[in-house]
């Protein structure tokens, strides 16, 4: 292939340039269309089809990565497995239609556990009005993969990207974040943790509320928290070419997480900002427009908002407390974390 360097092909690995890094070494070899309007690096591709804009995502769920059938149920799986893929819709403020889902899994899998896994998912995307419409099978010698496609459109005359922060804008996060991480470090550990454990295995994608956010001109850009709030945020930051200043003071810590982080003396701040899993929104809007959007936010859906960061030109990508920070947000090939890691 054109442009390729088979030395450092030899001898890089995928661990050494992670996710992102093979995310943009794809995009650059890889053709595009003009009825791409947004392609690879945010969270849903977004395609022209006549006087429609389409949104599509696709995301793998990964037995021991991103899932244990001794810790969940085959319906958690399936719910999980959808949600996710729904959340990507919610973060460019869409409304899901339809979902393609592929299953690999052995050939002694109860007939009852892949049952459980498809109920999970349609009902969660039933939730939100959308429906499987078609997927593929296959056999492999251990463990069960499952990827799921979700179909959708956008809800007016525009989707929200990452791309469109200001300088001044206020970062904002819906609900709270860290008790996915915390469940999963509940379960890691043996502790008890019912509420943060129903967090790991049952999030509930944003999407009404993103298509609420979407129709508000002064919310700029969005993203879903997926991989860990701080590195998500560095996405905006990144591909905003601005700055973004996370104040620690005022990261919502839900009570529940706050008993778990006292009792196993833990800082909860870990889990917030590198957690993940959480799959709320985190957004930039207008400074002037802020406390109005936030006000009739709260008023629509009874949803807590917090400011928690600015944006900035004073420097590239996401900090806290002006400080750079090493996030250890989730990396599919860097990270050792996922249902058997560490978190």
């Amino acid at each position: 292939m054109h442009g390729w360097n088979w030395k450092d092909i030899d001898v890089q690995t995928l661990r050494d340039i992670g996710e992102f890094g093979l995310i943009e070494r794809l995009e650059r070899i890889l053709p595009t269309s003009p009825l791409v309007v947004e392609g690879i690096g945010d969270d849903c591709a977004v395609l022209r089809f006549g006087d429609r804009q389409l949104l599509v995502s696709s995301d793998l769920f990964v037995e021991n990565v991103h899932f244990r059938r001794d810790w969940a149920t085959p319906v958690d799986i399936g719910w999980k497995a959808a949600a996710v893929a729904l959340s990507d819709i919610a973060a460019m403020g869409g409304a899901p239609l339809f979902a393609l889902t592929s299953l690999a899994c052995p050939g002694d899998t109860p007939t009852a556990t892949i049952e459980g896994i498809y109920q999970g998912m349609a009902s969660a995307l039933s939730r939100f009005s959308a429906v499987i419409v078609g997927g593929d099978t296959a056999r492999v010698e251990s463990g069960i993969a499952l990827d799921v496609t979700v179909i959708g459109e956008t809800v007016g005359s525009r989707c929200v990207t990452r791309h469109g922060a200001e300088a001044g804008d206020c970062i904002v996060v819906t609900g709270n974040c860290g008790a996915s991480a915390a469940g999963l470090h509940s379960l890691q550990h043996g502790h008890a943790a019912p509420e943060l454990q129903q967090s790991h295995f049952r999030p509930m994608p944003r999407i009404t509320e993103g298509q609420w956010l979407c129709r508000r001109n002064g919310v700029h850009a969005m993203i879903d928290v997926s991989d860990g709030l701080l590195q998500d945020l560095e996405h905006i930051a990144a591909f905003s070419y601005l700055g973004i200043n996370i104040m620690p003071e005022s990261l919502p810590v839900a009570p529940a997480l706050s008993q778990y982080c006292l009792e196993h003396g833990v800082d909860p701040h870990r889990y917030i900002l590198d957690g993940g899993e959480d799959y709320e929104l985190a957004f930039a809007v207008a400074a002037s427009e802020a406390d109005a959007i936030l006000d009739a936010f709260h008023h629509e859906f009874r949803l807590k908002t917090t400011q928690i960061g600015i944006v900035t030109d004073k420097w590239l990508g996401a900090r806290v407390d002006a400080q750079p920070i090493d996030t250890a947000g989730f990396d599919h090939f860097k990270s050792a974390r996922g249902a058997q890691g560490e978190p």
